[in-house]
């Protein structure tokens, strides 16, 4: 029988990759195995920027539109006070032209189906003496200012208290009214009063 001589050593590390390794008399020996790398896992790509910067979402005052009027009416939060409410009344100029402020704002106190209540408006104040009636212009973006007072007082059970829920304003003479609600939601409590009073247009302090 022959027998089949193995290759040297060093040959046989030399060409590993490409020879089997040397047979014995009952067979050949295994293939060398051949390992791959395995592929680097994918990491995903950030989503691309905007070219262009994100606009800040605009304000509920400038995404309103501007009455044709170019003033806009707006009321602030009630307060109250030993039985005394206040809630301050603001004229904005939203338009492009000048806008003469003088007097006091015309008011209208409605239910909350918008319908007149029978209220009596009194111009001027004993609780605020400090606003005189006066004639100013407004340029565009500048504000007036009113203070609206009553009082909540009861003095007859046997009658229905007054509770208004809007406040038509008229600006000035010939410009269309505007109806607004207290920034809290109210009510104008009025109770057995049925009056209300109001400071003249004023530029705010300070």
């Amino acid at each position: 029988m022959r027998t089949r001589r193995c290759l040297p050593a060093a040959a046989l590390v030399a060409l590993a990759a490409l020879l089997p390794a040397c047979d014995d008399e009952k067979g050949a020996a295994p293939l060398p195995v051949r390992t791959t790398a395995s592929p680097a896992p994918s990491v995903p790509r950030p989503a691309p920027l905007p070219d262009r910067p994100l606009s800040p979402s605009p304000s509920p005052e400038a995404a309103a539109p501007c009455p044709e009027s170019g003033v806009r009416v707006s009321a602030g939060i009630v307060s109250a006070a030993m039985g005394v409410r206040g809630m301050g009344v603001t004229l904005l100029n939203c338009g492009t032209e000048p806008f003469e402020v003088s007097g006091y704002p015309a008011l209208e106190v409605l239910d909350t189906q918008r319908e007149k209540l029978d209220v009596t408006v009194r111009l001027g104040s004993d609780l605020d003496t400090r606003a005189r009636p006066s004639v100013f212009v407004l340029r565009p973006g500048e504000r007036a200012e009113a203070s609206v007072m009553w009082r909540n007082t009861v003095t007859r059970t046997d009658v229905v208290a007054t509770n208004g829920a809007y406040l038509r304003v008229t600006p000035a003479p010939g410009v269309a009214p505007q109806t607004v609600a207290p920034g809290d939601g109210g009510p104008l409590d009025l109770g057995n009063t049925d009056a209300i009073e109001t400071t003249a247009w004023a530029r705010p302090a300070g």
